[in-house]
């Protein structure tokens, strides 16, 4: 083999090994490019899948905050009114006429009278009506024994408070439409809102 030849061989070698050398370098490259497209594809869904998860969170807890909102918006206009019927039938029970809140003061104290000897306090609009008719109907009502002494309370404003030896009896208006209140919010509900009740807020 002339040395030519030689060198053809060599330089020939040479280039299909460096065909083969590019050919996988390029091989590789695409390989790799491959890859880090899927990675890039694969964090892109991620991160789609991610932001999708955390607005449908952030909707739910919107919508959920809303309804809560809703809710409470319906409840306090339901307690709203709630409140108002009982300040109507307060306003009204003061406003009756004269024989009427005697009748209820009577009715009161011989209904709640712990026993016999009593202290009455009344509203002082409310004394004046207590007349000597008044006092002998509720003595024969707890009997010929019965001791009661009358006052007027400024801060009560209607009904009576009773004091006794044994005990004292709270049976002023505030006291009974506090309990009334109390009692009878969920029949009250049912009265104002029949169609939807107390628990479908």
């Amino acid at each position: 083999m002339s040395s030519q030849a030689l060198i053809d061989k060599i330089i020939k070698t040479a280039e299909a090994e460096a065909e083969q050398i590019t050919d996988e370098i390029l091989r590789r490259a695409a390989d790799n490019e491959k890859t880090m497209l899927d990675k890039a594809e694969a964090e892109v869904a991620r991160i789609n899948k991610e932001s999708d998860e955390k607005c449908a969170q952030v909707k739910r807890i919107s919508e959920l905050t809303s309804g809560l909102q809703a809710r409470k918006a319906k409840l306090h206009a339901r307690r709203t009114v709630l409140e108002e019927a009982f300040a109507e039938a307060y306003k009204m029970m003061l406003s009756q006429p004269d024989q009427k809140r005697l009748e209820y003061i009577k009715k009161l104290i011989i209904k709640y009278a712990p026993n016999k000897k009593l202290t009455v306090k009344v509203a002082e609009n409310d004394l004046p009506l207590l007349d000597e008719k008044a006092k002998a109907d509720i003595k024969e009502a707890l009997g010929a024994d019965a001791e009661l002494t009358f006052e007027a309370d400024k801060k009560i404003k209607g009904g009576v408070y009773l004091i006794s030896e044994l005990s004292d009896v709270d049976a002023t208006l505030d006291s009974i439409f506090e309990e009334l209140h109390d009692k009878y919010e969920a029949e009250a509900d049912m009265i104002l809102f029949p169609s939807q009740g107390k628990d479908n807020v």
